[in-house]
């Protein structure tokens, strides 16, 4: 009888005891409050007495007293309930042990009390990797990855018709970036495209060309938006003794008026001046009502443009310096710091800045307007990056039922926008269309541009009709960063809004990223470790930690498809025995360690079980007498595989595969245990030789399960 059943029984028979004394509950209430104590000397199953304090009008230490006595002739009746007993505000419930067993290890042997629950008749869709084409593939991909595997894992076990789904992001302006690089300066250059690692090798030239598109690579004061100006007059403000209403003169037949609280300044000085809309740090700079004194723009420090690292202090361009035209204000300062063999001779930073954006602009054009060349370019490049995916997919062992592409979905988007724009659903701000969420506490959601043009949000609406209307789906679940929270809160509610009565089943399972010890990855900066590096590492220090001393014992072979499955175990267990939200820091060390709470020390854990099995040469279930088995640590054991339905239910439920993790890793524990204190070789006769064999065999197939659903294959021998 398994673990669920139990609960039905005891919620059984407490629903007649509350009957009894004119309580109305239902067996299903009762059971699903039923908790397992943490220690197991009080009992196996425990009912809390806290919820009818106000019925009753009682307190829950002498609720469960009373109930006690209607309780025990119950389960004196019990064919599987040996007691029950109060203890404090609970009524502790323990089973018939041998009964117990005999009714739990030959079904976990047998296999039904492994295998998927019945149809729930929903379909549900879980989004997962969603990898861009033309960036490197990284170990952070591989959180994702593991998630959104072990939870198609979990769902098709709780009896989910479950559809596994990629989004590959394939357009955008970090392909242009890519393309423009290869294209004019890679192809140009005469390099030679690499025969593997593609896409990766498509990683490096995004990294290479945002370097090149950052104006820090071209000039030591890389701020957009700030001119030299003239200082024409300064007169103290008004009101506030420490500032100057400052006049100057940036060039172009204009004067601004600034408020600057800035030392180190005076008239006829030429100045670095902000305008309006220039951005300085983090902040924009605007027109400002300073005190009653209108303030347009601002005259910089030496820190805020890069020039030193006082904040207060102007900088003032010595009258020597010798810009494009001497001493001529509205003169921008990118082109007075240009870095030492950045530029071709007799270019400037501004112009050189000016064509690489614009050859980004231009590829991004083209290919928006189908360009023959330029799709044909991103066609070929493209297959590099997906052919890559596969190979990694294939080696990690996950797959998909249906791929969508970000590239089919931008155009239906903007449609359905206008459609439900007509309807009144949307409205425009400033020429642009979005969704009015003021209602529900949320942002205004923009999904089209002033110009007409579709944006991320767009085209997720698209991907969200289609997996409604296409696929049937009940229940769409998106594996996707925690930074993303705000925008699915709003898709969400935008699609609910539309009329869709799925959005309220939607669900953003958010996951915290992946850092290295010394901060964030980044593909734009270049500081991720591919996919390749991560495969290869993994595999080499698997096998200088735990496999090479089998040489010679082993083929090479065996050593290869062992090292390849601890590898998997070790980085899908450590992406997924993690709090979902918090940052990981990956530390290939500690994940590999054999005697940690590591993937490598479960399928350890497994393997034991295996060869305890060997050493015996087998036993004959038909001959088991489950009443030998009465130590405290095989007690402990039966009571942990019993909870194995129920932790899967509740992982799959809360989209939490951490739970199975903490389970099995519990497990492992208490089998470490047995296995010290309960011999299986050496029990001292045959029947309970047989009878921990066979709880050996249980423990090992639930470890199996559990590891499986988690999307890791165990090993026979290692």
């Amino acid at each position: 009888m398994a673990a669920v059943d139990y609960r039905n029984q005891i919620g059984a028979l407490l629903a007649e005891v509350h009957a009894s004394i004119g309580l109305a509950r239902t067996p299903e209430d009762l059971s699903a409050q039923i908790e397992i104590p943490k220690d197991s000397a009080l009992g196996d199953f425990a009912f809390p007495c806290f919820g009818l304090a106000r019925e009753l009008r009682k307190a829950p230490v002498q609720i469960a007293k009373d109930l006690l006595e209607p309780v025990s002739r119950r389960v004196a009746q019990s064919d599987v309930l040996a007691a029950v007993e109060a203890a404090g505000p609970y009524l502790n419930f323990r089973l018939d042990r041998t009964l117990q067993i005999a009714g739990l290890i030959p079904r976990i042997l047998d296999g039904s009390f492994l295998c998927a629950r019945p149809p729930t008749g929903e379909r549900v869709m879980i989004e997962y990797s969603q990898p861009n084409t033309h960036k490197v593939f990284h170990v952070g991909h591989t959180r994702n990855v593991a998630l959104g595997d072990a939870l198609i894992r979990l769902s098709r076990w709780a009896g989910h018709d479950v559809v596994a789904a990629n989004y590959i992001g394939d357009v955008g302006t970090h392909i242009a970036k890519c393309l423009w690089y290869f294209r004019d300066f890679f192809q140009r250059g005469g390099g030679q495209v690499p025969v593997t690692n593609r896409g990766e090798f498509l990683g490096s030239l995004y990294t290479e060309a945002d370097r090149l598109l950052d104006l820090s690579t071209l000039t030591r004061a890389p701020h957009l938006n700030v001119v030299t100006a003239r200082v024409l007059e300064m007169e103290p403000h008004p009101k506030e003794p420490g500032w100057q209403v400052v006049r100057v003169d940036p060039g172009g037949g204009e004067e601004k008026q600034v408020v600057c609280g800035g030392t180190g300044f005076a008239e006829g000085d030429l100045v670095a001046y902000a305008r309006v809309g220039a951005k300085i740090g983090k902040r924009r700079v605007d027109v400002l009502d300073k005190q009653g004194v209108r303030s347009e723009g601002l005259i910089c420090s030496e820190a805020e443009i890069s020039t030193g690292t006082d904040q207060n202090r102007i900088h003032v361009f010595d009258p020597a310096f010798a810009p494009a035209e001497p001493g001529a204000p509205g003169v921008p300062i990118v082109d007075l710091f240009p870095r030492e063999g950045a530029l071709e001779a007799g270019r400037s930073v501004s112009e050189e800045y000016r064509l690489r954006q614009q050859g980004v602009r231009d590829v991004l054009s083209g290919l928006e307007r189908g360009d023959p060349e330029l799709t044909a370019l991103w066609r070929e490049t493209r297959q590099w990056s997906l052919d890559e995916f596969d190979a990694i997919y294939e080696w990690l062992e996950v797959g998909f039922d249906h791929v969508f592409y970000e590239s089919e979905v931008g155009e239906e988007g903007k449609r359905i926008v206008l459609e439900e724009l007509e309807k009144g659903h949307l409205t425009r701000s400033d020429g642009a269309v979005g969704a009015d969420l003021s209602a529900f506490k949320l942002p205004f959601f923009l999904l089209l541009k002033s110009d007409g043009t579709g944006l991320y949000s767009t085209k997720d609406l698209a991907l969200a009709r289609e997996k409604f209307e296409r696929f049937g789906i009940q229940r769409s679940v998106y594996v996707v960063d925690v930074s993303q929270e705000l925008h699915f809160q709003q898709v969400f509610k935008t699609l609910e809004l539309f009329g869709y009565e799925q959005a309220r089943n939607c669900h953003h399972l958010a996951y915290g990223m992946v850092v290295l010890p010394d901060g964030k990855m980044s593909s734009r900066k270049g500081n991720v470790i591919a996919f390749s590096e991560l495969r290869e590492r993994l595999i080499r220090r698997v096998r200088e930690k735990h496999l090479d001393e089998l040489a010679g014992e082993w083929s090479e072979e065996q050593i290869s498809e062992a090292a390849r499955k601890v590898a998997i175990a070790t980085i899908k267990y450590g992406m997924l025995n993690q709090d979902q939200r918090k940052n990981i820091v990956f530390d290939l060390e500690d994940w590999t360690d054999m005697a940690g709470n590591t993937g490598p020390y479960l399928m350890m854990a497994y393997t034991r079980t295996r060869s305890i099995l060997r050493e015996i040469d087998g036993y004959d279930l038909d001959r088991v007498d489950w009443s030998c088995l009465t130590h405290e640590r095989e007690a402990e054991l039966v009571r942990a595989l019993m909870r194995f339905p129920e932790v899967l239910l509740e992982a799959a439920r809360g989209y939490q595969p951490q739970l199975v993790c903490v389970y099995l890793y519990a497990l492992s524990k208490d089998f470490s245990r047995f296995y010290h204190d309960c011999s299986v070789k050496h029990a001292g006769d045959e029947a309970l030789r047989t009878a921990r064999a066979a709880l050996v065999d249980a423990t090992g197939r639930v470890i199996g399960k559990g590891l499986e659903l988690l999307g890791i294959r165990t090993a026979e021998r290692m």
